[in-house]
């Protein structure tokens, strides 16, 4: 089996500037806050038969209080709303503008019947994003640690839940702060992996029939720290892309699964097969 290497292969870098131009968007909180024009940049990603959802990676942040700067590229935040970890929200909010803008976009998605892809982010990378990091890891190294990534992981099936009740097929799953290379093997281990088991039960029970794709740096991790199985999967029809095959695996099962260690930002590429994940 190849080792996944990530191409930093970004959804949003494909929005080009003369893209936004024909699109009538003239601010980025015009691209941000507007459900049609969300809608419009949806429909212009589509791949293989799916759409991706763009700019959904800092909605859970600014839920819980940072403030992301906007751009016609996309959505960062550049500084952590809190110092302190006592200073944490205990509650996700679903009501701001640019949430109830992409919720009218996936609405809109799902009234032309198409298929969504909706990312979520993981707890380290939630949470790294709304206290400094250095706090972070000295609150998971404390009794407190546990409790504050249950937290985490509440925010985190919550938003989840959201994405699937306005359309979303597939939960693309990723934590770009939790790499064994960034984590160190111990703190991956012993830390990050009880959390990822059960944010991956959860987001499953709690979500029927939900395709879950793990990103391929993640299980790259969990593969490298011999956490992980993987099952290659080859549909029965005949297909070219990665997308297509998500799709044919999406309809061989209704009941949904764990698949991964690819991304879902390469939808065109010339792949038949898949690999299911096994925690």
């Amino acid at each position: 089996m190849e080792r996944f290497v990530c191409g930093g292969n970004n959804l949003h870098a494909q929005l080009r500037p003369e893209m936004v131009e024909e699109m009538g968007i003239h601010s980025p909180e015009e691209l941000h806050c507007r459900g049609e024009k969300l809608w419009q940049v949806a429909q212009a990603l589509q791949k293989s038969g799916w759409v991706t959802l763009p700019f959904c990676n800092t909605l859970c942040s600014e839920g819980l209080g940072a403030h992301p700067s906007l751009s016609l590229e996309g959505a960062r935040v550049r500084e952590q709303p809190y110092q302190r970890i006592d200073e944490l929200p205990e509650q996700l909010s679903l009501n701001f503008p640019r949430m109830e803008a992409m919720q009218q976009a996936m609405d809109r998605c799902g009234e032309a019947g198409l298929d969504m892809i909706y990312n979520v982010e993981g707890p380290f990378t939630i949470l790294s994003s709304l206290v400094p990091m250095s706090r972070m890891f000295a609150a998971l190294r404390k009794p407190q640690g546990e409790a504050l990534l249950l937290r985490a992981e509440d925010w985190i099936c919550q938003y989840s839940h959201m994405a699937m009740e306005h359309g979303a097929r597939v939960l693309s799953f990723s934590d770009p702060v939790a790499t064994v290379d960034i984590l160190g093997s111990k703190v991956f281990e012993q830390n990050f992996l009880p959390s990822c088991r059960r944010l991956v039960v959860r987001l499953c029970r709690e979500n029927p029939g939900v395709v879950l794709h793990l990103c391929g740096k993640l299980t790259q991790s969990l593969l490298d720290t011999q956490h992980a199985l993987v099952t290659r999967w080859v549909p029965e029809k005949s297909v070219e892309t990665y997308g297509e095959t998500l799709w044919e695996f999406s309809q061989a099962h209704p009941q949904g699964g764990i698949v991964g260690h690819f991304c879902v930002n390469m939808l065109s590429a010339k792949r038949n097969w898949l690999y299911e994940i096994q925690l």
